[in-house]
């Protein structure tokens, strides 16, 4: 005879529906999980008893598994390079699931994994000599950098479609670039952006000029 459903639940099986949902709604509940598993909801908790607020929180935990917070440490890479990185490897594990987005940032930030992820970057500002009061603002500006850069990845492409008659110098940015590689540059430009900002509020005495990407 084969075991009742609710005995395979797991961890894993629940957020695996909770993505499943969000795919289709950008959102899930408790009840809306139970009954897509075809089980009591309330079976839910005996494997995430914090509800929807640690199903959201195990969710970051498994994107963000990925992203090498170890090499943020690297001193033998310059802090521009490593910014970068931190960057680069946030947004590739956030942009797995760009429907999950408003989700991800739609709560306090209070699990240790992704807390993680932003104390790597905190230490790599502290390390770059950014003025404590500008350490926050510069953290959220990288923060909308990543989230916005995944959510732009999703758009469609062409994303911009002039009228025949209208927006003549839209119409000609559009024909003279290649439409593929608008998210990569765009996230690329950001970037270069992002690092000189910073290198400008660095006293001059501590600024590292090392070339991005450069050891």
């Amino acid at each position: 005879m084969a075991r009742p459903r609710t005995q395979l639940l797991s961890r894993e099986i629940i957020l695996d529906a909770a993505l499943e949902l969000i795919d289709k709604h950008q959102d899930f509940t408790i009840l809306g999980i139970g009954k897509h598993l075809g089980v009591n909801p309330s079976s839910l908790y005996h494997h995430l008893s914090g509800g929807k607020d640690e199903i959201v929180n195990s969710l970051r935990e498994r994107f963000y598994k990925s992203i090498d917070v170890k090499s943020m440490k690297d001193s033998g890479t310059s802090w521009q390079s490593r910014i970068e990185r931190w960057v680069r490897t946030y947004r590739e594990a956030v942009a797995q699931y760009p429907a999950a987005i408003p989700l991800l940032i739609g709560r306090v930030v209070d699990d240790p994994p992704t807390l993680t992820v932003y104390e790597a970057l905190a230490a790599l500002l502290f390390e770059a000599g950014v003025p404590a009061p500008s350490q926050l603002g510069i953290i959220a500006m990288l923060d909308a950098l990543v989230f916005g850069s995944a959510i732009d990845a999703g758009s469609p492409e062409p994303l911009w479609i002039p009228t025949p008659d209208g927006q003549p110098k839209l119409r000609a940015a559009v024909a003279s670039s290649d439409a593929a590689d608008r998210v990569a540059a765009g996230l690329t430009f950001g970037i270069e952006a992002a690092v000189r900002l910073i290198e400008g509020l660095i006293p001059a005495s501590n600024i590292d000029l090392t070339p991005i990407g450069a050891s």
